[in-house]
């Protein structure tokens, strides 16, 4: 019994192996939510199954990193921006707190770290680093910088920063040790697959009862509220998942269900149809307008280029789509009449005076023109917005009720500084115009650029675009591997 249970594993394809370990793996973690130490630890558990079957541990603890993206608690540490009574007692009662998180992200891109270099130290290699490289390096120094120059409170805003590293030290790592190909693809897609379902079926459940589920692994643990604007008139509980927000959930799962979909017309696996129908089920009740507009713009222009460029691709799936008709578009029925009717209803009063969510998105956008205007160069640092608006007198909503610029573009150039935002946004176009200049399967090319294109939508209307996400996949096609310094470096 024992050697038929191996041997089945053993027979499993990697990219199976992966769907099923890595989800049963969270559904446990949610059934028994264990403390956070148990959780860290159960992530070395996580990597042991992974290398078991893949047998390479580069490849193994990169999975490992990728597995962990969904994951946001942690150890928290509470600070205190600005003391109590400078914000409305019933809203801020003792002052106004950020939060910073170690989270199991921390740990693995540290060990991503000392396993590279291990290997620069045990087996020295040829690092020239290209253009891309270095712009990624350059924006690395500025937010460094802008901790030191920009901020008025550089304790705070450094460790920040120093947290947000982690995504950078997994973009080389991969940059070092994986070659990325159809099978990595598979696997990925597979394992990707996995994490959307877990959140599909805990934000499903989280809908049911209308609140969080209490467990660990959920950064929101109460309700989120929302119902005072003009365009959300009463209190419609969003699913969040793991995610600090709805609208997190929403992008990142409105750009892995385009992912998802190529990786399906590509591959033909019911577990990758599975996904994106799940996926695509999630993102519509999430209530994120930021996450359809940035789904639509790349799945739109992803249907485009199919059509033009492969159109044969398009047509078996076509077909399956309409042979399960009867079940699909009824499901669908029901989830635009549910949630994404209501929702394009109540955004016509978006542009209402005092009260719509874009008026609101336009005074601190204007409060945060101000700010840059006067810290071009370095930014005020990280989560300095707030302060630096109350030392302006900007009492809008920047300061008087103190929510983060819902714009990636602005919010960076706040934080950090107009160069910076410059020099990440070149990155992202000479990576992306270098992955279509490649040799790599066209599918995968198209399903990278419009992953990537949906999530630069959706920062329009979002201070976060899920940088790690779009650095773990341009880390794949920006070059390949860096190999040792007496073998030929692969093209």
């Amino acid at each position: 019994m024992k050697s038929f249970f191996f041997q089945t594993i053993k027979d499993l394809p990697n990219e199976v192996y992966l769907f099923w370990v890595t989800l049963s793996f969270y559904i446990l973690l949610l059934v028994i939510n264990p403390s956070n130490y148990i959780i860290v630890f159960s992530f070395v558990l996580l990597f042991i199954a992974y290398y078991l079957k893949i047998k390479k541990f580069e490849l193994s603890l990169f999975f490992l990193y990728t597995s962990a993206l969904i994951v946001e608690t942690g150890k928290v540490y509470p600070i205190q921006l600005l003391p109590a009574g400078i914000f409305p007692v019933e809203i801020f009662p003792n002052g106004y707190f950020v939060n910073l998180v170690i989270t199991i992200i921390h740990f693995i891109s540290f060990a991503m770290l000392l396993y590279m270099v291990h290997w620069l130290i045990l087996k020295p290699r040829v690092y020239k680093p290209n253009l891309i490289d270095l712009l990624l390096i350059i924006f690395v120094i500025l937010k460094i910088l802008s901790a030191f120059l920009g901020s008025k409170l550089p304790a705070l805003s450094l460790p920040f920063e120093a947290l947000l590293l982690s995504s950078f030290v997994a973009y080389f790592y991969a940059r070092f040790f994986i070659k990325f190909d159809m099978k990595l693809w598979k696997s990925l897609a597979c394992l990707l697959g996995a994490l959307v379902v877990f959140e599909s079926l805990l934000g499903f459940s989280e809908l049911a009862i209308k609140s969080p589920l209490g467990k660990n692994l959920e950064y929101l643990l109460q309700i989120d509220y929302f119902g005072h604007a003009a365009d959300e008139t009463q209190f419609t509980f969003r699913s969040a998942g793991t995610f600090n927000h709805a609208n997190a959930l929403g992008t990142w799962v409105a750009s892995l269900c385009i992912f998802l979909f190529v990786a399906w017309l590509e591959n033909k696996s019911n577990i990758l149809w599975l996904s994106f129908v799940l996926g695509f089920s999630l993102m519509l009740i999430t209530l994120s307008r930021s996450a359809w507009l940035g789904f639509a713009v790349g799945f739109l222009l992803l249907i485009i280029y199919i059509a033009r460029h492969n159109k044969n691709v398009l047509r078996p799936r076509f077909n399956l789509i309409l042979k399960w008709r009867f079940l699909i578009f009824p499901v669908l029925l029901i989830l635009f009449v549910l949630f994404v009717i209501p929702r394009a209803e109540s955004s016509l009063y978006s542009f209402q005076q005092d009260a719509g969510a874009v008026f609101f998105r336009r005074i601190q956008i204007l409060d945060a023109i101000e700010i840059i205007k006067l810290h071009p160069i370095f930014g005020v640092g990280a989560v300095m917005g707030v302060y630096e608006g109350i030392a302006l007198n900007l009492y809008t909503m920047t300061a008087s009720i103190p929510l983060v610029v819902d714009n990636w573009y602005i919010n960076t150039a706040l934080g950090n500084g107009l160069v910076a935002l410059f020099v990440f946004i070149f990155f992202l176009i000479l990576s992306l115009r270098k992955l279509f200049e490649s040799n790599n399967n066209p599918m995968l090319k198209i399903s990278i650029v419009n992953s990537v294109i949906c999530l630069l939508v959706a920062g329009i209307f979002l201070s976060d675009i899920n940088t790690e996400f779009i650095l773990l996949l341009l880390s794949l096609t920006n070059g390949g591997n860096i190999v040792p310094a007496n073998e030929k470096k692969n093209s």
